[in-house]
């Protein structure tokens, strides 16, 4: 079941085969070998080259990478800090005004109590300025004359006009 193939090779012409076959692995080797191994070399060095150019900007951007963190992390507590800062500014700034809105309201509430005062002190002399006055007026009129029911009523309401009169003539200096 075996069978040899064999090559049947005419006498004298092994010499020629085996010559012809140096001579094209000759050629092959100056004339085809030579650019494809220069060509091959040339694809590998590029190839590596391209390798370590990735590498290098693989690493290049992890380093980018890495800063763009780094800095992000810090403008963020910077922010973090000036927003601190100025909340905290804001609500102090913000007692100061409450504190010094509450001392003049304070003040000006003392103030107006003791215009208060002052002007209930200033009414209670003058009324009883006016009350001593027409005391004086009546007792005097009395004394001079006798009075009946109708003189007396003449007499009150001539003073009332009187004290009307001389009240305008007061409002109207104090206004001036």
């Amino acid at each position: 079941m075996l069978t040899t193939i064999a090559i049947v090779i005419p006498q004298g012409s092994a010499i020629l085969v085996l010559l012809t076959f140096i001579l094209l692995m000759y050629l092959v080797k100056k004339i085809a070998w030579g650019p494809i191994t220069k060509m091959m070399d040339e694809r590998a060095n590029q190839i590596d080259s391209d390798l370590d150019s990735a590498a290098k900007s693989r690493e290049e951007a992890q380093k980018l990478h890495s800063t763009a963190d780094k800095l992000l992390k810090d403008s963020k507590a910077q922010a973090a800090d000036i927003v601190e800062k100025a909340r905290k500014s804001s609500e102090d700034e913000a007692k100061k005004i409450v504190d010094m809105a509450r001392a003049h309201a304070d003040s000006v509430s003392r103030q107006a109590q003791a215009d208060a005062r002052q002007a209930k002190a200033d009414a209670l002399d003058s009324a009883k300025d006016q009350i001593a006055d027409i005391s004086v007026s009546i007792a005097s009129q009395l004394l001079q004359t006798e009075i009946d029911a109708d003189k007396h009523r003449e007499l009150i309401n001539d003073f009332i006009d009187q004290l009307e009169t001389e009240e305008k003539s007061g409002s109207d200096k104090e206004n001036s």
